[in-house]
Parts: structure tokens; C-alpha cells; sequence
């Protein structure tokens, strides 16, 4: 009797080990706080897939928009925040294809497609130069053949890449922060505080006049307009 309690005692542990890490719960995922940064991927077998929690107020629901874009919109409808998929380059500028998907009620997952492809790792955030490393040739004094032959007026250096240049964004509503922030190139991140169609921006969370990278996501505090007028 004793050695078949020993034998049942000996299963019951084996089982419980079997099951632990099934039952084990998941870490939670980093929350979204405007900003979507990912480890530079340093090979093929390298994650694809990033997710983020997204904090939502009462009355807020999260929805994807395209394969791009996600927002965040209360009940009645009206978009509160738009979050875009974070672009991403190769060690020599190419562009590395994302999309963005809501996975979860209050999660976005960022697909960093750099699979299949001949990429030239490592694979980081940020929006590529397509052409790749371009050399440069210093040139001396010009010479006689050069100066009897001038180039040709009219041929215009490329413009350069496009860069988000922070706006002021204080007392604007947020439908005008967007179009703002849009015109920029430019997003609106988090929005912080009061939230409805008439708020103001009392406080922004990147610095009016800052250049950071093409698209990137600029936070807002936002109060009631009576509350803005008395400096609030």
C-alpha cells in the first residue's frame, strides 16, 4: 500500500511539472506611451512581431484603420488618437515593410516584414534613404577643360528626406493638432486628460521647434476650454 501511494505521489508531481509552464501567465506587454521602438533585428531569424498595451479611458474602444494605422475612438464615434506603424530601414537604407494590427482589445502588434527578403541587417526603426550608401567625391580647384565647359544651369540637387518638425500645439483643438502635426509630417500620440471635440492643448510632450524622424508621434495634455483660459 505504501509504495503504490509512493508510485501515485512520484505521477502527481511529474504531472504538475508537465502543466507548470502552461499554467504560467504571460509577461505583460511594455505599454504605448507615443512611441513604437523595436531592438534592431540583427539576422533573418530574428522576431518579426512587436506588441504594446494601449491605455484606454472609459468610453474608448481601439480599432484598426488600415494596415497602418490604428486609433483610438470614444463612443460616439469621434477619433481621439491615430497611432501609425513605426517605419523601419536595412543597414544601407531600404526600406523594410510594416504593418500594424490591433491583436487585442487594448493591443497593437507591429509586423516587421525583413523575411524572405534580401535585406542587409541589421534591421532598425526609422524610415530608410532608398538608394542605399551613396559615395561622395570631393572635387578640387576646376581645372582649364572644366572651366571652358560650366555645367548646365537647371539641374537641381534632390530634395532632401522629409523630417517631423515639432509645431507649437498649445490651445489648438485636437482635430487642429492633427491636421497641424499632419502638415509637419508629424503624428498625434497619447492624448492625456480632458477629451472631447471642444478641448484645448495645455501642454505638449515634445518640444515645439524639435526635428525628429519622419512620422514621429507627438504626446498632448488637454483640458476643457475654460480651464486653458485660466492658464490651467
Amino acid at each position: 500500500m505504501t509504495a503504490m501511494r509512493s508510485v501515485l505521489l512520484t505521477v502527481l508531481v511529474g504531472l504538475c511539472a508537465a502543466i507548470a509552464p502552461a499554467a504560467a501567465v504571460a509577461e505583460p506587454l511594455p505599454p504605448y506611451d507615443g512611441l513604437m521602438t523595436f531592438p534592431d533585428i540583427q539576422g533573418p531569424e530574428g522576431p518579426e512581431v512587436f506588441s504594446w498595451a494601449v491605455k484606454l479611458g472609459e468610453g474608448e474602444e481601439l480599432r484598426a484603420i488600415d494596415e497602418t494605422q490604428a486609433g483610438v475612438f470614444w463612443e460616439e464615434g469621434t477619433q481621439a488618437m491615430t497611432i501609425d506603424a513605426v517605419k523601419a530601414h536595412d543597414a544601407i537604407g531600404s526600406t523594410v515593410p510594416t504593418t500594424l494590427s490591433v491583436t487585442q482589445p487594448n493591443a497593437i502588434t507591429l509586423t516587421v516584414h525583413h523575411r524572405g527578403a534580401p535585406f542587409d541587417y541589421p534591421v532598425a526603426a526609422g524610415a530608410g534613404w532608398e538608394g542605399g550608401i551613396q559615395s561622395v567625391e570631393i572635387e578640387g580647384p576646376p581645372d582649364e577643360f572644366q572651366l571652358a565647359h560650366p555645367p548646365t544651369p537647371g539641374i537641381l540637387e534632390p530634395p532632401p528626406a522629409p523630417t517631423c518638425v515639432v509645431p507649437d500645439l498649445t490651445g489648438r483643438t485636437l482635430r487642429a493638432s492633427r491636421r497641424t502635426l499632419h502638415s509637419a509630417h508629424c503624428s498625434l500620440g497619447l492624448v492625456r486628460g480632458k477629451r472631447s471635440r471642444r478641448v484645448r492643448v495645455a501642454m505638449q510632450y515634445r518640444l515645439a521647434g524639435r526635428v525628429l524622424p519622419v512620422w514621429t508621434a507627438v504626446g498632448v495634455k488637454a483640458v476643457a476650454p475654460d480651464q486653458y483660459s485660466r492658464g490651467s
